[in-house]
């Protein structure tokens, strides 16, 4: 019926503005025909192809993981353990 909801195409992300940032940065290295934004909503939203999710996803978990380390490493060093 011409009534019925079409499949999902897009995906909500909700994220704080570091992280929203970094997605916005992912988007800018793609081809135009590749972009996965389909909408800026404000300054913690966005709507992003469903096609990408797992790709945004995985980027997003790397990153943090490598600013998790890194921020813990220079913890560390300021620690005089004598």
């Amino acid at each position: 019926s011409s009534d019925a909801l079409p499949p999902a195409a897009g995906y909500l992300i909700s994220c704080d503005v570091p992280t929203k940032q970094y997605i916005q940065y992912l988007n800018e290295l793609k081809s135009v025909d590749k972009k996965f934004i389909l909408e800026d909503l404000d300054a913690t939203h966005l709507l992003v192809k469903e096609s990408c999710r797992t790709e945004v996803e995985q980027k997003v978990e790397n990153w943090m993981d490598e600013n998790v380390f890194s921020a813990i490493e220079r913890v560390g060093e300021n620690l005089d353990m004598s």
